[in-house]
């Protein structure tokens, strides 16, 4: 037989000084009434108060939620604190502002002082914020029981709740007069109920190329914003009008980001909501969105990501390259020898690696993807999603090869360029004339297992000439080389050793 859980009156202190503050509190608690095992009973009227802890705070919106609920004290905070980051508030600046703020204060037979949580809470008897909704509440439990107005009203550890103890946080006036429990019932599943409660930026994820791919999420982004931030106005202007959206749109490029930060952050504190758009794909990928999302999310503001379209996750798909893991590295450097640093780092990863190039260094930088693995195959995407959408794969040399002769007849590529490295592997060895190209001299030892001509293939073969492309590099040691080799080859420990210690000149 499985016991029904006792239900227990608690009460909800709710506080907002971001926004639209009274909204907030609203919604709040419309979306505490949605959490299961509490019912709300009532919700106080909305009171204004003067900042408690700091003088620069602006005023803060404040109420009290009476409900009862079936939940333990600590299962309930977890979800409040889940339904403050909802929200969008920080709980790590301490004393600042608050998009949305919500305490315990006080719950029916449990007395309780931890780290998390101490019950009744400390607010219920200093702050006139909590004492004068906690008051009113109060009242109209005892009306509706058939109690003197002036009955006492207790805390779970007995002591009274008066105005005698207020230090703090005083009402300077009424926001908005109390609603029934009937307004506060919950919304239905899926309702918004938070739209207008406090400012949200929406970075907003855009087709790469086919306008087609836009999602319906980031239509009615668009087209619920007061304004659209756009990395490049002039195609951010051209999805707009191919979708009928008369949003304000703006510039906000890497040149001007900073300089509007302090404007962005007031519109959000202000209660606008934002929206974010690269020239294409998913931003904050390389590009100047991060710094709008890091700042919104420092300042305790609301962010939302939609997704859509990604030149990386396309292309990786698109290039067949069979692996469990990718490493991306956004825009390649500009200086060969940054690039040529970078690709030598990056050689013992057992990844696809995918870059962003700008299409006029393109052929350089294949040549020195050739030159860094001759041994590995590259792909070339190029203008994904479009009409004439490319993806070129082979060898590294060859790819090179054929991009640099596009460009001598005049044929330079243009768009958007991808580049992949195919993960390494051990049949690669086959389609490379000798392993031993970046050596002046190859090891006696290394001739001994190839054979005179390194004619034939066989495990060993393969395994040396992977040793020696790893040995190449310069930044490995025996035993990383020998842990490689024994992943790639299913080779014994000792021989994978001593392979590995074959590669390297006495």
């Amino acid at each position: 037989m499985r016991l029904r859980a006792e239900s227990r009156r608690v009460y909800i202190a709710l506080g907002s000084n971001v926004g639209k503050s009274v909204a907030t509190v609203q919604a709040a608690a419309q979306r505490i009434g949605r959490i299961d095992g509490v019912t709300v009973s009532a919700l106080s009227s909305i009171y204004r108060s003067e900042p408690a802890y700091r003088e620069d705070q602006a005023a803060f919106c404040n109420a009290v939620l009476a409900a009862r609920t079936t939940l333990e004290p600590l299962a309930l905070l977890h979800e409040l604190q889940a339904i403050e980051a909802e929200f969008g508030r920080v709980r790590t600046l301490a004393n600042g502002p608050r998009t949305l703020d919500v305490d315990i204060i006080d719950f029916e037979g449990v007395v309780l002082a931890t780290e998390e949580l101490t019950l009744p809470h400390p607010l219920a008897l200093e702050r006139d914020f909590v004492v004068t909704p906690l008051l009113e509440l109060a009242e109209q439990e005892q009306t509706m029981a058939g109690k003197p107005s002036s009955s006492p009203l207790l805390l779970a550890d007995a002591r009274l709740v008066t105005r005698d103890g207020v230090k703090y946080g005083k009402v300077s006036g009424l926001a908005l007069q109390a609603k029934t429990s009937q307004s506060l019932q919950a919304a239905p599943p899926g309702e918004d109920t938070t739209s207008e409660a406090s400012g949200l930026l929406s970075i907003c994820a855009t087709p790469i190329g086919n306008l087609g791919d836009i999602t319906l999420r980031v239509l009615g982004a668009l087209k619920a914003a007061d304004i659209v931030y756009a990395e490049d106005t002039r195609v951010t202007r051209k999805l707009l009008t191919h979708f009928g959206i008369q949003t304000r749109l703006e510039r906000c490029d890497a040149n001007v980001i900073g300089q509007k930060a302090a404007l962005i952050a007031r519109q959000l504190s202000e209660g606008k909501r934002i929206a974010y758009t690269s020239d294409a794909g998913t931003p904050g990928v390389s590009d100047p969105g991060m710094q709008r999302v890091v700042a919104a999310r420092a300042a305790g503001q609301r962010v939302e990501v939609l997704p859509g379209a990604s030149a990386v996750l396309t292309a990786l798909v698109a290039s067949g390259f069979a692996a469990t893991e990718f490493y991306f590295g956004g825009f390649l450097p500009r200086k060969k020898s940054q690039i040529a640093a970078l690709l030598a780092r990056l050689a013992t990863l057992d990844a696809v690696l995918v870059f962003y190039e700008s299409p006029h260094r393109t052929a350089k930088s294949l040549a020195l993807f050739a030159e860094q693995f001759p041994q590995r195959e590259v792909a070339l995407a190029r203008e994904l999603t479009k009409l004439h959408e490319e993806l070129l794969r082979g060898p590294a040399a060859e790819v090179a090869a054929q991009i640099a002769q596009r460009e001598q007849e005049g044929r330079a590529l243009k768009g958007e360029v991808v580049l992949l490295v195919g993960p390494p592997c051990a049949a690669c060895v086959k389609i490379v004339p000798s392993p031993f190209d970046t050596f002046d001299t190859a090891p006696a030892e290394v001739g001994e297992v190839l054979g005179a001509e390194g004619s034939g293939f066989s495990p060993d073969k393969a395994a040396l000439a992977r040793a020696a492309e790893l040995n190449a590099t310069k930044s490995m040691t025996r035993a990383q080389i020998a842990r490689i080799l024994v992943k790639e080859f299913a080779l014994s420990r000792d021989r994978a050793y001593q392979l590995a210690a074959k590669t390297v000149s006495p």
